[in-house]
């Protein structure tokens, strides 16, 4: 075996909690080991147990038996186990050192002494399976999220470890992305590796056949075992399952979060005259109402590399809008725009009626909350207490009203659970927990729109649909950039899609869902949910119910969705 855990326990001396009891887990060479359970629930610490970051970076009391490569690990220096253990963080930007593509690749394996021809050829061989040959020579700074996590998990690879460990690595992937790399690392195990991938979104890992399957709750193993009993026992709100699985338990689906989905022209959240969505695509706000961000004629990129181009693009007041497309696509480019984190190239971009330059950044900063991919980017105090007061203290807020407004925002984002949350460093908190954490930074704010680049990447399902329930009834209205096409479909009034620098679709969701040719064009992920919509469920409203519902269709029958 590679790796062997027999009752392994970790509890971080930093916060003193128990986050895994007694797991157990053997993997050896042609193993694929898929570990899965809710956000908190030790996946990670699991992770780090097996490449030597605890106990060597990481304060922790460590008991049982942790081995790699037939050595316990704590007799193991993080050096030694980097030749046989390579890993893939959650979050790319804590892994890449590499000012460009190629001295990223190279950094490893001169760190091993090897001569540059070796190295060359190395890095030859995995730029083509990995399919990244096209970044060599870029800047590391002006990657995607999603193409900095490819061009780490090169660098992984170059090492040529025994053993890869990858932590959700279809959270910042497009479908072509990450295909390539779960095929990459499906190749590595056939040719005798073995890999351990930690991943929420269940369904699209079963296509690569995980020989094994670890479920991890509250740091306890709930099942351990082949996938098909994990189907067939896993809880149904907790992981995403594919869409047949919830059909044959439908019997024990909760009911969907939030009760029925509010039309976009109702409730407390839409101003009277409601939203109007023409044909054309068009987004307005309440009749009569300048929209909230309107590009004309709008180019965007850096430098002189253009990276979108001709976008006449209205968003609403009042609207749900998610933004889907490849890995570079500009889908992060696009909404940078709102908050003049980038000025046009050329066009103009306006702002509740009035030219985005004539703006202040205070009026932007409470017109907009701006949510970055990468938690990293946002979190910079002491304390969580710290930092949802540093903005409202920044406008002249009372303390009093700070303090509400921090309870409010924590608790909006199931985070007021914590113990001693308010003291405690932002980066005591899991990957999850960070993410949640910087929307709630944004809703302390007091935001009338929220925009979220990849918000519920690194959470479970259950997290997803409480929190994105809460999001979605925050603010008037939510612009969110997401590779969950499940997500897009079920918790937007209406998709745009990014794609060869150009808006190419703009949609509502039971229109592009029933667009088989869309889904090829621009690389989108057509999972069991997708199909389920086009064949089974007619809505002339264009509103997807949440799949807990869809579920409880009989799956043979078209069925028409209750207003």
């Amino acid at each position: 075996m590679i790796i062997e855990l027999r009752s392994a326990s970790v509890r971080y001396q930093s916060t003193g909690r128990q986050v895994l009891s007694g797991v157990d887990l053997a993997v050896g060479p042609g193993d694929l080991a898929l570990v899965s359970g809710p956000s908190g629930g030790g996946k990670s610490t699991l992770l780090r147990l097996l490449n030597g970051l605890i106990p060597h970076a990481y304060r922790a009391e460590v008991t049982g038996e942790v081995a790699v490569g037939g050595r316990a690990v704590a007799e193991q220096s993080i050096r030694q186990l980097s030749t046989t253990v390579g890993t893939l963080l959650q979050d790319p930007h804590k892994q890449i050192v590499g000012t460009t593509v190629d001295t990223e690749l190279a950094f490893g394996p001169e760190n091993l002494g090897l001569s540059r021809s070796e190295i060359r050829h190395r890095i030859a061989e995995v730029t083509d399976r990995v399919g990244i040959r096209h970044l060599m020579g870029r800047a590391t700074a002006e990657l995607s999220g999603g193409e900095l996590q490819m061009v780490a998990f090169a660098g992984v690879l170059v090492m040529r470890p025994q053993v890869v460990l990858v932590d959700e690595p279809l959270a910042n992937l497009d479908l072509e992305a990450s295909l390539r790399l779960m095929r990459a690392l499906r190749r590595f195990v056939d040719e005798g590796g073995a890999a351990v991938v930690v991943e929420h979104r269940v369904e699209e890992i079963l296509e690569f056949e995980p020989t094994q399957v670890l479920y991890l709750e509250d740091g306890q193993s709930h099942y351990a075992g082949n996938v098909t009993g994990f189907l067939a026992s896993a809880p149904v709100a907790h992981v995403k399952l594919p869409f047949e699985t919830l059909v044959e338990r439908a019997a024990e689906l909760p009911a969907a979060p939030g009760g029925p989905r509010r039309d976009r022209t109702s409730g407390p959240l839409a101003a009277p005259g409601g939203t109007r969505h023409d044909p054309a695509g068009t987004s307005h706000g309440p009749a009569g109402a300048a929209p909230r961000l309107d590009y004309r004629g709008v180019a965007l990129g850096y430098g002189s590399r253009a990276v979108l181009d001709g976008v006449d693009l209205v968003l609403g007041t009042h609207e749900r809008v998610a933004i889907l497309g490849r890995n570079g696509a500009g889908k992060s480019t696009l909404l940078r725009a709102a908050v003049r984190l980038l000025e046009p190239l050329r066009g103009t971009v306006h702002v509740d009626g009035a030219p985005i330059a004539e703006r202040s950044t205070p009026d932007l900063a409470t017109t907009f909350g701006y949510v970055f991919q990468n938690p990293g980017q946002a979190l910079f105090c002491a304390t969580v207490g710290d930092e949802l007061a540093f903005g409202p203290r920044n406008l002249g807020w009372p303390d009093e009203e700070i303090r509400r407004v921090s309870e409010e925002a924590l608790r909006a984002m199931l985070l007021d659970g914590e113990t001693d949350v308010m003291n405690r460093s932002p980066r005591t908190l899991s990957f999850g927990q960070q993410r949640r954490l910087t929307v709630a930074l944004a809703l302390a704010m007091r935001p009338r729109t929220l925009i979220l680049d990849e918000p519920t990447a690194g959470q479970d399902l259950r997290t997803t649909t409480r929190f994105m329930t809460q999001v979605l009834d925050a603010t008037e209205s939510v612009y969110f950039i997401t590779h969950d096409v499940d997500l897009a479909l079920t918790s937007a009034d209406r998709i745009v899609v990014v794609d060869g620098g150009r808006v190419v679709a703009d949609a509502s969701p039971a229109e592009l869902a029933r667009d088989a040719d869309i889904w090829s064009r621009a690389g989108l992920r057509q999972t069991s949910l997708v199909r389920a919509i086009r064949d089974h469920v007619q809505d002339a409203r264009g509103i997807i119910p949440h799949p807990f519902d869809l579920a409880r269709l009989t799956p043979h029958r078209e069925g028409t969705i209750p207003s």
